[in-house]
């Protein structure tokens, strides 16, 4: 695989909506989530829920999602915002960490497209 230089990442996912679910087997027990994502554009920049997120994922999911537009989107316009629009959320399984993955997880589905379209 090759890397692009810093300048060449592709400055927005593009008008997208995505969902990503992340489950794992760890011995006697799992870890899941799930979480849909909308980009939109000429918006005031922040990440908006748009449904509801029990209070003990809703920073996991922030941290992931930001730490992942960092990474692949740094020059996301400040015109853009980002929407979760579904939360999948399993009575047991779920947890902070399987909240972070997910979000992280999401923002690497986009750039995989943003770049296949490069």
């Amino acid at each position: 695989m090759t890397t692009r230089p810093d300048h060449a990442l592709p400055a927005t996912p593009g008008e997208v909506e995505l969902y990503s679910h992340f489950s794992q087997h760890f011995g006697p027990r799992h870890e899941a989530a799930g979480l849909r994502v909308q980009f939109h554009y000429n918006q005031t920049p922040v990440i908006h829920f748009c449904v509801p997120v029990p209070e003990q994922y809703r920073a996991s999911i922030m941290r992931g999602i930001q730490e992942g537009m960092a990474l692949r989107f740094p020059n996301f316009p400040a015109t853009g915002s980002v929407w979760n629009t579904e939360i999948t959320e399993h009575e047991v399984d779920s947890c902070e960490r399987a909240f972070y993955r997910v979000g992280r997880s999401v923002i690497e589905q986009a750039y995989a497209l943003a770049t296949q379209m490069a």
